[in-house]
């Protein structure tokens, strides 16, 4: 079979264009990233470079067949269609074949079945062996696992130690708070009960303030009524007064007609 012929565009240019449009998208692609001028048509050209060389590679299935068979016929002559030797033959030294060696040397060595056996049997053995070890080195992790655990219990018992010192500190405050809360409650009680007096003492005091505001209020409303009477009196007074001025204006003008009445009986009787 002869070898298939080598294309300069499929086998040399279109590979390097693969890395040419792959080039040109990456560019593209920071163009845009980075927002330079000219990303867009960066990233267009990549874009167009690589669908151009897919379509190439699509191509190449149809136009070079992807099956590659090697030129066999320049190592092995015989091979080729046009070949008209003669065929080589295998040849072996002294016509002995290489089982009939192994054979003499497996004599000389002594090797019977039982020996094969024995082989086995060690196998078999060390097989056992090495899983047994196996499991050993299953138990030593498991035991080292084991102290882990031990080791962190014994942490967490010295943490809960320091908690429950913690907390016996806690309550202990909270019981001399306790008493001190008790105390006050005491004390909260006497002054409630003071201020209950308190407030009885000033309900007293409330309560005659009251009889004295009602006393006050109706005395200044008889007073006011004895000024209102002695305005009323006034008024009385003033009226009087000036019928008594007309009254001793009368008397005095009567007094001086029997004055003059006097005077005429006088000269009269001389």
């Amino acid at each position: 079979m002869a070898a298939q012929k080598s294309s300069f565009f499929f086998d040399k240019v279109l590979p390097v264009s693969y890395s040419v449009g792959a080039s040109v998208v990456i560019l593209g692609a920071l163009f845009k990233i980075l927002h330079w001028e000219g990303a867009n048509e960066m990233l267009m050209a990549g874009m167009f470079t690589e669908a151009f060389i897919f379509l190439m590679f699509a191509l190449q299935t149809f136009v070079q067949p992807t099956e590659r068979s090697y030129a066999w016929e320049r190592v092995y002559p015989e091979l080729a269609d046009d070949y008209r030797g003669e065929l080589p033959t295998r040849t072996t030294s002294n016509n002995v074949g290489l089982t009939a060696k192994m054979d003499d040397m497996i004599a000389q060595a002594k090797i019977t079945p039982e020996v094969f056996n024995n082989l086995g049997n060690g196998l078999r053995s060390l097989t056992d062996t090495v899983g047994k070890m196996g499991q050993l080195t299953d138990a030593t992790v498991a035991t080292n696992e084991y102290a882990q655990n031990v080791r962190a219990a014994s942490r967490s018992l010295v943490d809960m130690n320091k908690s429950y010192g913690t907390t016996v500190t806690a309550l202990s405050e909270m019981a001399s708070a306790s008493l001190d809360a008790k105390e006050y409650r005491t004390q909260f009680q006497e002054v409630t009960k003071k201020m209950g007096a308190l407030n009885a003492v000033y309900e007293l005091e409330l309560q005659d303030t009251n009889k004295h505001l009602k006393a006050m209020n109706a005395f200044y409303g008889n007073l006011s009524a004895a000024m209102e009477n002695m305005a009323s009196a006034s008024k009385d007074t003033q009226q009087f007064k000036q019928e008594l001025s007309k009254l001793t204006t009368n008397l005095t003008s009567l007094n001086n007609i029997y004055g003059s009445m006097l005077t005429a009986m006088k000269g009269t009787n001389a």
